[in-house]
């Protein structure tokens, strides 16, 4: 647009003019992010206070058990749009770079401790550093591997797979459970999908995974595991 410096100016000033307008560009994204995400926060807990007030004002039996449900799903909304502007928060002061080994192990423990008799396998990269702050990838990688632990069979597979050559870096999450067949993958990632598949959680931490990734020009994607044969999530990330 139209607040961008586009007069011809001296050759010398160009360079700082271009990244004045890329200034400009990145603030307005920042604006268009936070009022998208403002208006799904609005947007998600409209039903739940809906349901609840409509539960309230017919004094319904059952009032009590739905508060509580509603409250809970309310709570995941919330509890999302939070870890999302935390990592903006974080992206916006600079260059970090995470020891990826450190962070899978810190999480293995964690979640050992939770799922004693899952087996887990850790193997790849030791030295693979990513650019995203160590508490958003303990977060993103910790939900992946919960997942894991939580709806697979006890076997889970993390490979850390960074190529001396490769700008990224690929964090392999595998277990040996049911799966998420091809057709539900895509729709596992949307706001609505995740709060009505039977085992609450999967779907809210994928989200949250997805969107923490792409704050940091990552990205995430599902596949079935040869290995295991359970769900394959691949996190790809910036290496550092």
């Amino acid at each position: 647009g139209s607040n961008r410096v586009t007069d011809p100016l001296p050759l010398e000033v160009q360079p700082l003019v271009q990244e004045l307008n890329m200034l400009l560009e990145h603030s307005e994204r920042q604006a268009e992010e936070a009022r998208t995400h403002a208006g799904n926060l609005a947007h998600a807990l409209k039903t739940p206070l809906t349901v609840v007030n409509n539960a309230a004002t017919a004094h319904a039996p059952d009032l009590a058990d739905t508060v509580i449900r509603e409250a809970r799903t309310m709570r995941r909304h919330v509890d999302h749009h939070l870890a999302r502007a935390r990592a903006v928060g974080r992206r916006a002061v600079g260059h970090a770079q995470t020891p990826v080994r450190e962070s899978v192990e810190a999480v293995r423990r964690a979640v050992e401790r939770l799922y004693p008799d899952v087996r887990f396998d850790i193997d790849g990269s030791k030295e693979a550093r990513v650019s995203i702050e160590r508490q958003d990838l303990d977060e993103i990688v910790g939900n992946l591997i919960e997942n894991a632990a939580k709806y697979g069979g006890g076997s889970v597979f993390v490979t850390i797979d960074a190529e001396p050559e490769d700008r990224r870096c690929v964090i392999w999450v595998e277990d040996d459970g049911m799966g998420i067949p091809e057709e539900k993958r895509i729709e596992i990632f949307d706001r609505g999908a995740r709060l009505d598949t039977g085992k609450p959680g999967t779907g809210l931490g994928l989200a949250i995974v997805r969107d923490v990734a792409e704050i940091y020009g990552g990205s995430v994607d599902l596949a079935e595991s040869e290995d295991l044969g359970g769900l394959l999530v691949r996190l790809s990330l910036p290496r550092s």
